[in-house]
């Protein structure tokens, strides 16, 4: 019964809350499962510009540090702060 109402939530997001949602619980994942590292995922201008590391200009605001306490604290507060942001922009 949760399970419902949690995947209802969820697919009531808006596409791209929830696609950034999804991508920030991802790359948490992958960190702490141990398959990249947070230093993988640094802002660091001389390893984008001279080894042309793009992925550094998106991923450093996907990772919010290990999973915890402090983790699901921040997709609580997330969600209706870019939920509010995209709809008084699509308002506008």
């Amino acid at each position: 019964m949760a399970y419902h109402g949690l995947a209802q939530e969820y697919m009531g997001m808006p596409a791209v809350t929830r696609a950034y949602t999804t991508a920030c619980v991802l790359t948490t994942a992958a960190v702490q499962l141990e398959f990249i590292t947070p230093f993988q995922l640094y802002f660091n201008p001389e390893l984008i510009f001279r080894k042309l590391q793009i992925w550094r200009l998106i991923t450093n605001f996907l990772f919010f540090g290990p999973l915890g306490f402090s983790f699901f604290f921040n997709m609580i507060f997330l969600y209706p702060l870019v939920s509010v942001r995209l709809s008084a922009h699509s308002l506008a």
